[in-house]
Parts: C-alpha cells; sequence; structure tokens
C-alpha cells in the first residue's frame, strides 16, 4: 500500500523554476482523482459543485506538494481554486524569467565537452523542451548545425562526411544524426578494446579450471568449480584393443592407482614393513664446500674454523673480481695468450695474496 504521506511527483519549490512541469502533473493527477471540477468555476449557477470533502482533499494535496515556506505563505487561503489562482499569479510567467538563461546555456552547449554521445543528446532534448516552452522554438536544422559545428578537432575529417551527408539531404533530422554519431562511437570502443593487446599476440582462451578447491581436499564439491568431466578413480582413459583401456596385448604402459585397495590391504602394508627400517645415508658429491673449500661434505655440516673460511671467502672473491676484470684505459692493448693459457694448465691462483684452495 503507497505512503498517503509521500508525495507522487516533484513538489513545487519557493522559486517556481519548475511550475509548469508541476501544473501539468497536478492537472493530469486530479483528473485520475476526480478533482479537476474543484479549480475551475462552475458554469450553472444553480450548480452547487464538487462538496466540501473533496474540496477539502484536493487543497490537501495542492499543499502536500508545495514547498514549505509557500505552504505558511498561503496557509490562509481555504479552498483549492484559491490557492491554484494565488500559485498561477506569482509564477505564470515564469519563463520570461528563464529565457536569458536558456539562451546563454544554447550558445555554450558543445559536442567536444561530452565523453558520450548519449550525455549530449539528453542535454539537447531537455534544453530545447524548455526553450520551446519559453517561447522559442529549435528546429530540426538548428539542432543539426549547432552538433556538426561543435565537433572536436580530432574528427574535423567525420564531420565534414557528415556535413556533406546533411547538404545532400540524407541526414534530415538530429535523431539520425545522434543514431550515426552513436554507432561511430561503438565501433570506436571496439576498436580500442582490440588494440589492448600487444601486436602480433593471440587472446588467450579461457581454461575449464576457472577457480581452484582450497582446502583440505582440494577434489571435495563446495565453493568452487569442479572438473566438467569427473570420473570416478580419476584415471586417465586410454584407447586399444583386448583389455578396455590397455593396449593391443591387454597390457597398458599408463601407472593408475589401485582401484581395489582398502583397509585390510593398508593394515597388511603396515605389518609387513620392516621394524627397524635402514636410514639412508646422505650422498655427497664432488663439490668443493663452499664454506672451507674442501671436498667430501657440504655447508651445513662443515667443521672448519672461521680463519680457514675467511681465507677461503677472500680467495672466491679475487676470483670473481679477476673473472669480472676489464682494462678501460688501454681498450687496444695486445694480448699474447699461450697454449697453456687456453688449455687451463698454468695455475693462475700461485700468484695472488690469498692462499691456494684449489
Amino acid at each position: 500500500m503507497a505512503d498517503p504521506t509521500r508525495p507522487e511527483f516533484d513538489i513545487l519549490d519557493s522559486e517556481g523554476l519548475e511550475y509548469h512541469r508541476w501544473v501539468s502533473d497536478v492537472e493530469t493527477t486530479f483528473v485520475a482523482k476526480e478533482y479537476a471540477a474543484t479549480l475551475t468555476d462552475p458554469k450553472d449557477p444553480t450548480d452547487k459543485g464538487p462538496s466540501d470533502k473533496v474540496k477539502a482533499n484536493a487543497l490537501m494535496f495542492l499543499r502536500k506538494h508545495i514547498d514549505p515556506s509557500l505552504r505558511w505563505e498561503y496557509l490562509q487561503l481555504k479552498t483549492p481554486k484559491e490557492l491554484w489562482d494565488a500559485l498561477k499569479g506569482r509564477f505564470g510567467n515564469i519563463h520570461d524569467t528563464l529565457l536569458p538563461e536558456l539562451t546563454v546555456q544554447w550558445n555554450e552547449i558543445r559536442l567536444l565537452d561530452y565523453k558520450r554521445v548519449n550525455d549530449f543528446n539528453k542535454d539537447m532534448l531537455r534544453l530545447k523542451a524548455r526553450l520551446n516552452f519559453c517561447g522559442k522554438d529549435l528546429t530540426e536544422d538548428d539542432m543539426i548545425q549547432k552538433t556538426l559545428s561543435t565537433f572536436p578537432t580530432s574528427a574535423l575529417i567525420l564531420a565534414n562526411q557528415y556535413r556533406l551527408e546533411y547538404d545532400n539531404k540524407r541526414i534530415t533530422t538530429f535523431n539520425k544524426l545522434i543514431n550515426l554519431l552513436q554507432v561511430a562511437e561503438r565501433h570506436n570502443e571496439v576498436l580500442l578494446n582490440n588494440n589492448v593487446r600487444p601486436v602480433g599476440t593471440k587472446k588467450i582462451p579461457e581454461a575449464n579450471y576457472g577457480k581452484m578447491n582450497s582446502g583440505k581436499n582440494p577434489n571435495a564439491r563446495g565453493v568452487g568449480r569442479v572438473a566438467p568431466y569427473p570420473r570416478g578413480n580419476k584415471a586417465q582413459r586410454e584407447k586399444g584393443r583386448g583389455s578396455r583401456g590397455a593396449g593391443r596385448g591387454g597390457s597398458s604402459k599408463v601407472w593408475r592407482r589401485n582401484d581395489t585397495i582398502g583397509p585390510s590391504d593398508l593394515e597388511n602394508k603396515v605389518k609387513n614393513a620392516p621394524n627397524n627400517p635402514p636410514v639412508k645415508k646422505e650422498r655427497v658429491g664432488d663439490e668443493p664446500c663452499y664454506r672451507c673449500g674442501v671436498a667430501g661434505h657440504w655447508y651445513k655440516n662443515c667443521h672448519a674454523s672461521a680463519k680457514v673460511a675467511a681465507s677461503y671467502k677472500r680467495y672466491r672473491e679475487s676470483k670473481e673480481q679477476e673473472s669480472h676484470f676489464m682494462n678501460e684505459e688501454d681498450n687496444d692493448a695486445y694480448v699474447n695468450f699461450t697454449i697453456a693459457d687456453i688449455s687451463g694448465k698454468k695455475d693462475f691462483a700461485q700468484s695472488m695474496d690469498a692462499p691456494d684452495f684449489d
């Protein structure tokens, strides 16, 4: 059920800028509620007119749809016709006040000030309706010329094409021009979206798994997407003759989990497990230790002293500096290499201050 205290349309403000729209809404509503007779004088002198109850309801309706300041100002009026005539005498010529402001808005409106054609279309139609109400009629030619003369400089070629269409009488209405502009705007958006990716790349297709289940059991049913073709044992389907899912000889080279395993098989495996399983020895390679340079153990098992570790660290740093050394003073110096240098038989570490760890 509708709230009786809630206005059915916008109320009349104290300045009366929307007076004529308000009058149209009131007249339409009074015809629906059968209150229209309360706003006119009876033609027949013997006719008593509407009842006092109908007049009271019409007066309450008018007071509910005007500004509170106007309500207090016309509080002494007791009939709806008196209030209606008082508002008409005050705001009946409001269009003379609106005309200068609307003329300035018409002169300042431009297509290049709007990001979307639809927003420009709404403001143009609203401005046209208000100017027509104030007595200044805008024709289709005026609106088309206004649109074509306010194109941005980046679309001069497009504006000239539309102007040729207008001169050749192929564009005769403002709505047709707006329709063509909206189509061009849609095409520009499509081109911009297609140029988002770098040149020479293809669009990545959608994956089958949009979201993985996160939890203790990712394969369980719940929030998130699951496999589009779920299988009971999660085994891959194979092709071939003989045994189904196997090759031609009946055997398959694809490993699969034993589907017949159960709690009893697990208990047997636990019972048959050895009590003292052999401890696997850590495999040590031939690489030298990163801390001391001696092979046979890893860094975490190194027991070398801090002095030896520091000496080996200086040695490694000197080797790294030598590998990245470049003489910038004389780039054209002659370098003499021998066969011993290339084969790696000569030991360069003997001439360094750091101890020899090779």
